[in-house]
């Protein structure tokens, strides 16, 4: 059972793209997706491990249907995994799954989870599946999703889906493989669907904590430069979101990775001001926040002021020009 809903957990399954495209296959090497990134977290990605089963994966054990793991339809390796034998049951889907939890970091990192597929037969009111289900640190499943495509033909195609981020209660994923079908229409038994070259690696990593430069100490009404500067880990280019501590913020433009990005401001009254500034990656992925404090205005004090302070005490009746000057 659930621990907690899925209804209103914002975590790290929810999509960023629920994206099913096809794509030409650039490179058939498992250990890299569409991203070019790696390593690859899927056990066993091509399925060519294992006895009776591919290692590393199983099916799962409340579904209903039959399933294949041999050579007849290998995509780049020698062997895919296979679902067929569908029938009008709950919960209409037969599935692989993981057999291990994959443990993950979602504060700091999105996902990308793919897989090469191919129907045996066109399909009708049939369709390809992958998902997550993610888990708590006690191993507790919190949530899942997933997305899914049909095939117009039988030649192989790609599967994607990309992650976004969560607040740090997601400690583990399954992936699951599969196939469903739309209500109320039965499902053809003898519809195969073949996957092969999965894979499960960071896709985008959140930037670096930026760093802020410029005056702490100055005069309202003074315009002054700040110089931001972040590097994202994929060197994509970066916004920075700046609030300046006064109820008004700004966004700036898009810049390189690394680029010291300069943005003046004024203040106009007198007190202390907390600069806080986050970097943005092209991928909506958010850094932490950075502050500086900021005193306007400087204070100014007079030299000797003790000195002269004392010495008019002294002579309360001469220097009344100073004693003016001075406040007394």
């Amino acid at each position: 059972m659930d621990k907690k809903p899925l209804i209103g957990i914002v975590i790290c399954i929810l999509l960023i793209t629920n994206v099913s495209v096809v794509l030409g296959n650039t490179s058939k090497n498992p250990r890299r997706n569409a991203a070019g990134m790696e390593p690859n977290l899927a056990p066993n990605p091509s399925f060519e491990e294992g006895d009776t089963l591919p290692t590393g994966w199983t099916y799962a054990p409340d579904t209903n249907g039959t399933f294949t793991w041999d050579s007849n339809y290998a995509f780049t390796g020698e062997k895919s995994v296979g679902v067929l034998n569908l029938t009008n049951a709950y919960p209409y889907r037969v599935m692989w799954i993981t057999s291990d939890f994959i443990p993950v970091n979602c504060t700091k990192t999105s996902y990308m989870f793919s897989a090469w597929f191919k129907f045996v037969n066109v399909p009708e009111y049939q369709y390809t599946w992958i998902s997550f289900q993610v888990y708590d640190d006690n191993y507790e499943r919190i949530g899942g999703g997933g997305t899914g495509r049909g095939s117009t033909d039988t030649e192989w195609h790609q599967i994607m889906t990309t992650t976004g981020y969560d607040d740090g209660s997601i400690k583990y994923v399954k992936l699951e493989l599969g196939q469903r079908f739309n209500e109320p229409y039965e499902p053809d038994p003898l519809n195969e669907v073949r996957f092969d070259d999965v894979n499960f690696s960071i896709w985008n990593t959140v930037p670096d904590t930026p760093t802020i430069r410029g005056e702490t100490q100055g005069r309202v009404r003074t315009l002054y430069d700040y110089t931001f500067t972040t590097n994202d880990p994929e060197q994509n280019n970066v916004s920075y979101e700046i609030e300046w501590g006064d109820n008004t913020t700004q966004t700036t433009d898009f810049h390189e990775s690394g680029e010291d990005v300069v943005v003046s401001h004024i203040w106009g009254v007198e007190r202390t001001y907390r600069i806080k500034v986050r970097a943005i990656d092209e991928n909506r992925a958010l850094s932490d926040w950075a502050t500086l404090d900021v005193t306007m205005p400087y204070a100014y004090t007079i030299p000797f002021m003790h000195f002269w302070m004392k010495f008019i005490e002294s002579y309360p009746n001469a220097f009344p020009v100073i004693r003016y000057v001075l406040g007394g």
